[in-house]
């Protein structure tokens, strides 16, 4: 059962500092862009790989001795879920209602609301669970969708949209299979598909392939990642 235990938190800490490179990684990406917007790809799934670090963070304080496993720890953790959350949502609405812009602020506000409210007032563990999940759920689903249509229609070049429906689909299947992987000892496997839906958004959102065709085709002005609507 120790060497279980070991591994799972060698997987935990291994999943930390992978997700903080890749985070860094993406800032780095979104900072070396001529025209910035605080909605683009690279700075939106920064925050979220940067927030998922320290989410798996907190999942060991425990076992690191830190602190005591406890609500309380439980929903200091939920808040945190927020910035990797709420990212997909400010992807979702600048992709889908960019007519409605002036109320995005007030969508975010709304949810943020809900959120935090869940997370402090939920009785238990599992109920706080079951109200944040179907958020969760429909955003994840909101993302397949859009990068599926992406995909399908090519607009949106510059980003590898197969990637980036693959790597939602590895995580939220790793979401939903997290508690029976636990159940038979198979933590790391989670951890590994983790790893591999992170790698995915990286090389979705630096995109190599289409680097090296814009400098054979031409030399041409880059434009925001996610300034697109469908």
């Amino acid at each position: 059962m120790q060497i279980i235990l070991d591994m799972t938190t060698m997987a935990n800490i291994a999943t930390i500092l992978f997700s903080a490179v890749m985070a860094t990684f993406l800032f780095s990406l979104w900072y070396r862009q001529e025209n910035r917007l605080y909605s683009d790809l690279p700075l939106m799934f920064g925050i979220t790989l940067l927030t998922q670090a320290i989410n798996n963070f907190i999942l060991i304080i425990p076992v690191l001795g830190i602190a005591p496993a406890s609500l309380e720890l439980f929903r200091f953790r939920s808040l945190v879920i927020i910035g990797t959350a709420f990212p997909m949502l400010v992807v979702l609405i600048t992709i889908w209602l960019p007519r409605l812009k002036r109320h995005h602020s007030k969508i975010l506000g709304l949810l943020a609301v809900y959120w935090v409210t869940v997370a402090l007032l939920g009785p238990s563990e599992a109920i706080i669970m079951m109200l944040h999940l179907p958020v969760i759920a429909v955003m994840t689903l909101g993302m397949i969708v859009t990068f599926s249509i992406t995909w399908k229609t090519n607009r949106l070049k510059e980003v590898r949209s197969d990637y980036m429906v693959l790597s939602f689909i590895l995580g939220f299947a790793g979401q939903v299979g997290k508690v029976p992987m636990m159940n038979m000892g198979l933590d790391v496997l989670g951890h590994l598909i983790n790893a591999v839906a992170t790698v995915l958004i990286a090389l979705a959102l630096y995109n190599p392939w289409y680097r090296r065709e814009k400098a054979v085709l031409a030399k041409t002005e880059d434009t925001p990642m996610a300034s697109v609507t469908i």
